[in-house]
């Protein structure tokens, strides 16, 4: 048995029931009376303590235990829904996640164990599972009740009881039984377990469990199937002779109510059946793939791209029609063969989303201030390198719009405002990009409060300053070290800027913008390209240099004449459908020397970069290609305004530009 692989289907099975305990709580919170949650989030702490004990962590199973007997008081309605409560519950999950995570970081949770049971009433320090753990499975009973008394009688074949005794150090006891019940499907029919199926489930057993089994085998055929289970010392085949002395005894009816709850019939035996981690996988219709080996099939596609496209240069070059005919359908499926790989790299941006409700919530109470926070689009598909990468960013950008936007409740009140602050967070696809965007309808950003701390920490002049606009003037939060806030709190990122954000949008070759008005709000529009591994692009030439500058980000193709030119405020611009639109020389930009011959038309790439539109000036258009971006790591002047590189047909190597940092930057 593979012990890494559990570890891996059970951390990443933990995460799930994790997620749901969060989302379940936030919900009762403020839906106390919510049954669908209660009972929602006591499944998910019953199943993470099953989990728990099925992989011998015994310090998440207690925590889980003593947050299920809380949930199980919300059920029987014998314990109210407060924010107390719902704190203590959080805290528990919490630490749930840190041991999921990170063991060590987490230290003793007695305390908070006897938190939980002091909730429940119980202040004792109970031992796991409590006094229903079967100690001895010596005795056969199994008080069958009158249907499956019935079910019995109506069956063919007989009916065993099967003793399986373990070996002493066995660690995981539940997932050995469950081979043993594997073993034995295909024999026959499991009616029921002593200790109950619950509780082998929960690792509640001693060295030996027994099972009640009716078929039409052999008793040498079904010890045959159960003696290669490893970790198994013994196992004993009895045939009854008359099930009606497994009936119910009237006397011992209540002490055996738990086993009596876990009778089968042939219709719901898979489920009730011990289902574990390896069992639940297999018949699910979906598989968990590690990332790494679809970061390693991306690598393969991308280079078959490389290939190909070397092979098609090879077939132009020597005028091979025959060849390219033959490329043709060899390049469509490369190209299907790249869309299904990226497809299976896509995932709902809701994995990063679904974390932030329990944000805003914690941070809300920290800062006394009500919020509602609505979210749109979490179906929205990104690249799962992406998804790994925004989480951090967007935390930031929530702080921020809750700590500086978001004004007391008293203060909007005043402003004849809603005493609840708004902040909404939605995500759309727009051509190959996918936008994210945090709106507040907070105090906005004043430019003149920016202006006086710009200069203050020496970001800017007073006469830099002075050429600005008020939209310029508030980019100046993305300045390295800027940062409006007085004290440095938990809340306020301990003096980290938004500078942070704008780097690490940058390296996945997204963008940021803000719009902001006083007293209306602010909203922070984030845009990102859907994969970073190949993109199509115009190839450029520069100084004898190629350059690929992204499609996603060109308006169109003009040929300027030297004459249309004009110099407004010493910058060259090009009047064209009405706008004004600057001209960027790549050569300049670059730090290429300049072109010395005049050129009769000049090859201009229009691109849109924040609703703004510039002209940057190349040497030559070459045409559309489709490239593989390969990350640069170089420590040159220009590397800010370069994305990566790409290796074309013929070998050479083209630059991918930055088009926002050429621009804007």
């Amino acid at each position: 048995m593979d012990m890494e692989e559990f570890q891996e289907m059970y951390a990443s099975e933990s995460r799930e029931h994790l997620d749901i305990l969060n989302d379940a709580l936030l919900t009762l919170e403020n839906d106390p009376e919510n049954m669908e949650m209660i009972n929602e989030s006591f499944r998910a702490a019953h199943t993470l303590k099953g989990m728990a004990g099925t992989m011998g962590f015994d310090r998440v199973s207690e925590l889980a235990h003593a947050m299920e007997n809380i949930l199980d008081k919300f059920r029987n309605q014998e314990l109210s829904i407060n924010t107390e409560v719902i704190n203590l519950l959080f805290k528990a999950v919490d630490n749930l996640e840190l041991l999921s995570s990170d063991p060590d970081e987490v230290g003793d949770l007695k305390g908070l164990i006897q938190e939980l049971r002091n909730y429940t009433g119980d202040g004792s320090a109970e031992d796991i599972g409590g006094s229903n753990i079967p100690q001895n499975n010596d005795e056969q009973y199994f008080n069958l009740n009158e249907d499956e008394l019935e079910m019995v009688e109506q069956t063919r074949g007989q009916a065993a009881i099967i003793k399986v005794t373990l070996e002493e150090d066995c660690v995981f006891k539940s997932l050995r039984a469950d081979m043993v019940f594997d073993a034995l499907e295909d024999l026959g029919e499991l009616i029921k377990a002593n200790p109950s199926i619950d509780q082998i489930r929960e690792e509640k057993l001693g060295e030996s469990f027994q099972i009640l089994f009716l078929t039409e085998e052999e008793e040498e055929n079904i010890l045959e199937s159960l003696t290669n289970i490893s970790e198994v010392k013994q196992i004993e085949v009895e045939i009854v002779e008359d099930v009606n002395e497994l009936a119910v005894n009237e006397e011992s009816e209540d002490s055996n109510q738990t086993a009596d709850q876990d009778s089968t019939s042939k219709q719901d035996k898979s489920s009730s059946k011990t289902q574990s981690l390896s069992s639940r996988l297999r018949s699910s219709s979906t598989i968990k793939v590690d990332v790494a080996r679809l970061d390693s099939l991306m690598n393969l596609v991308a280079e078959l791209v490389i290939k190909r496209t070397q092979v098609e240069s090879v077939a132009r070059s020597y005028d091979l029609d025959e060849l390219e005919k033959k490329l043709k359908p060899l390049s469509k499926v490369t190209t299907d063969l790249q869309d299904a790989v990226m497809e299976m790299r896509m995932v709902p941006i809701s994995m990063v989303f679904n974390r932030f409700p329990r944000l805003v919530r914690d941070l809300a109470q920290d800062l006394n201030k009500d919020i509602n926070l609505v979210i749109e689009g979490e179906e929205t598909e990104l690249d799962r390198t992406i998804i790994d990468e925004i989480g951090d960013p967007l935390v930031h950008l929530i702080r921020n719009s809750i700590d500086h936007g978001i004004e007391p409740p008293e203060v909007r009140e005043e402003k004849g405002k809603d005493r609840e602050g708004l902040v909404k967070l939605s995500a759309f696809h727009e051509g190959n990009n996918v936008v994210i965007q945090i709106e507040d309808d907070g105090g906005g950003i004043d430019p003149d409060v920016i202006e006086e701390k710009a200069i203050e920490k020496g970001v800017a002049t007073p006469s830099e300053i002075e050429n600005m606009s008020d939209q310029e003037i508030i980019n100046l939060v993305f300045a390295a070290g800027f940062s409006t806030n007085e004290e440095v709190s938990d809340v306020s990122g301990r003096g980290v800027g938004m500078d942070v954000v704008k780097n690490k949008l940058d390296s996945l070759n997204g963008s940021i913008d803000i719009k902001s008005e006083i007293d209306k709000g602010s909203v922070f529009t984030m845009k990102l390209p859907l994969t970073l591994s190949i993109i199509q692009g115009f190839l450029t030439t520069v100084a004898d240099q190629k350059y690929v500058i992204p499609l996603e980000s060109i308006q169109e193709i003009v040929d300027v004449e030297p004459e249309d030119i004009q110099t407004i405020r010493q910058e060259k611009v090009i009047h064209r459908r009405g706008s004004v639109i600057p001209l960027i020389s790549l050569r300049d930009k670059l730090g290429k020397e300049d072109n010395l011959e005049q050129q009769d038309e000049i090859s201009t790439v229009i691109v849109e970069i924040a609703d703004d539109y510039y002209g940057l000036m190349v040497d030559s258009i070459i045409g559309q290609q489709e490239v593989v971006i390969k990350r640069i790591n170089d420590l040159s002047e220009n590397i800010e305004k370069i994305a990566g590189g790409a290796i074309l047909g013929d070998g050479s190597i083209a630059l991918i530009l930055n088009v926002e940092e050429i621009t804007i930057g």
